[in-house]
C-alpha cells in the first residue's frame, strides 16, 4: 500500500512538471495513471481536464472537471474552470448558473467573474456584462483583457464613447496588442470618428498590408468619410485575401452602391449571402439594389425576408414602401412609410413620400 501512495505522488508531481513543461501527451498518460490508484481524486481529475483542454478535446476536460465538482462541490476555482470550458462549448446559460452560486458566496475569483461577464454577454446581457466586468476590474485594474471585454459589452449596449475610453485605456497597459488598436478603430467607427479609426488602421496597414480586418476598417472607415471609391480600392484587396469572408463581399458591395454600380452591388451581396444567409443587412441592400435595377418584385421578396427576419433600419422600410408603391399596392407602402418615421422622425424623404401618397389617396377618395 506505501509502494502504491508513493507511486501516486511520483506521477502526481511528473505529471505536474510535464504540464509546465508543455508535455501534454506525457503528462496526461500520468494523470491516467494516476487515476488508476486514485479514482474519483478531484485534484487529479481537474489537472487532466486542464491537460485535455490544451490537447483540444474539450468534451474530455468538460467530463473531468464535471466529475471533480462532484467530488469537490465547493471548491469556488474548479467551478470556475468547468463554467469557462462549458461557455467555450456554447453553454453559456449554464456557465452563468454555476457561476451565480459561486459568486453568490463571494468565493468567486476575478476570472470568474470575468467568465460570467462573457456569458452573459453571450446571453444578450449587455448591463450584467458591464457591472461583471467592473466588478473584476475593481480587484484588477491593471488587466487589459478586463477593459476590452467590458468595451465589448458597451458596444453591444450601444455606448460607443465609454468602449472607447476602455480600449484606450487598454492600450496603455497593453500598447504592443495589435488585435485591442483594430478593436479602438472599430470602436471609433461605431462612435464617429472615422477619421481617427483611418489612421488607425492605415498603421496597422504599413506594419501588416495583408491585414484582411485593416483593409475591412479602411474600407468601411472611408464610406464614413463619404470616400467610395478609395474605400472600393480598399475592399477589393481585402476580398482578394479573404474571399471566404462574408463581411468583406458585404461592405464592398456597399461601396458598389454608393457608386450607383447596382448589378456589381448585387453580385457582391449575393456573394456575402452564400457565406452567411443570414446576414439581414446584406440581404436588404440587395433588395435596395434590385429596386434600383426595376426588378421591383425581386426587391420586395428580399426585403421582406429581411425586414420579416429582423431588419430594423427605417431606410429598409422606406424602400421596402418603394416598392410596394411601384405595384400599385399604395396602402401597404404607407404602413411602411409610417414605421420608418416611427423608428426615425428626421427621415425626411419617408415623410415626403407618405405625405405625397396620402394626398394622392385623398384625391381618389
Amino acid at each position: 500500500m506505501l509502494a502504491e501512495e508513493v507511486r501516486a505522488d511520483s506521477l502526481a508531481t511528473r505529471a505536474t512538471l510535464l504540464r509546465r513543461a508543455g508535455e501534454l501527451e506525457a503528462a496526461r498518460v500520468d494523470l491516467d495513471a494516476l487515476l488508476a490508484f486514485r479514482p474519483g481524486d478531484p485534484g487529479a481529475l481537474t489537472s487532466r481536464g486542464l491537460v485535455r483542454e490544451r490537447l483540444g478535446d474539450l468534451e474530455g476536460a468538460v467530463a473531468d472537471l464535471r466529475s471533480a465538482r462532484a467530488a469537490a462541490p465547493d471548491d469556488p476555482e474548479l467551478a470556475a474552470n468547468l463554467a469557462r470550458l462549458l461557455l467555450r462549448r456554447g453553454e453559456p446559460q449554464e456557465a452563468v448558473r454555476l457561476l451565480d452560486r459561486v459568486l453568490a458566496g463571494g468565493e468567486g475569483s476575478v476570472d470568474a467573474r470575468a467568465t460570467r461577464a462573457r456569458a452573459r454577454l453571450e446571453l444578450g446581457d449587455a448591463n450584467g456584462a458591464v457591472a461583471d466586468f467592473s466588478a473584476a476590474l475593481a480587484a484588477a485594474p491593471e488587466r487589459a483583457d478586463l477593459l476590452a471585454g467590458r468595451a465589448r459589452a458597451q458596444l453591444r449596449r450601444g455606448d460607443a464613447r465609454a468602449a472607447v475610453a476602455d480600449l484606450e485605456a487598454a492600450l496603455v497597459r497593453a500598447p504592443g496588442e495589435g488585435e485591442l488598436r483594430l478593436a479602438l478603430a472599430r470602436a471609433l467607427l461605431r462612435a464617429d470618428d472615422p477619421q481617427r479609426a483611418l489612421a488607425i488602421f492605415d498603421v496597422e496597414l504599413a506594419s501588416d498590408p495583408t491585414s484582411f480586418e485593416a483593409l475591412l476598417g479602411r474600407g468601411r472607415a472611408l464610406l464614413a468619410l463619404g470616400q467610395a471609391r478609395p474605400a472600393l480600392a480598399a475592399l477589393d484587396r481585402a476580398v482578394a485575401i479573404a474571399p471566404e469572408r462574408a463581411d468583406g463581399w458585404h461592405m464592398r458591395g456597399l461601396a458598389r452602391m454608393r457608386l450607383e454600380d447596382y448589378g456589381r452591388a448585387e453580385l457582391d451581396l449575393s456573394e456575402a449571402l452564400r457565406r452567411e444567409p443570414n446576414r439581414l443587412d446584406a440581404l436588404a441592400t440587395r433588395g435596395i439594389a434590385k429596386l434600383r435595377r426595376e426588378d421591383v418584385r425581386g426587391a420586395l421578396a428580399d426585403l421582406d425576408r429581411a425586414i420579416g427576419g429582423g431588419a430594423t433600419d427605417p431606410w429598409f422600410l422606406y424602400n421596402r414602401a418603394r416598392a410596394f408603391e411601384r405595384l400599385g399596392r399604395a396602402d401597404r407602402a404607407i404602413a411602411d412609410l409610417r414605421r420608418a418615421l416611427a423608428a426615425d422622425p428626421g427621415l425626411t424623404i419617408a415623410r415626403e413620400t407618405l405625405e405625397r401618397l396620402e394626398r394622392e389617396r385623398s384625391t381618389r377618395g
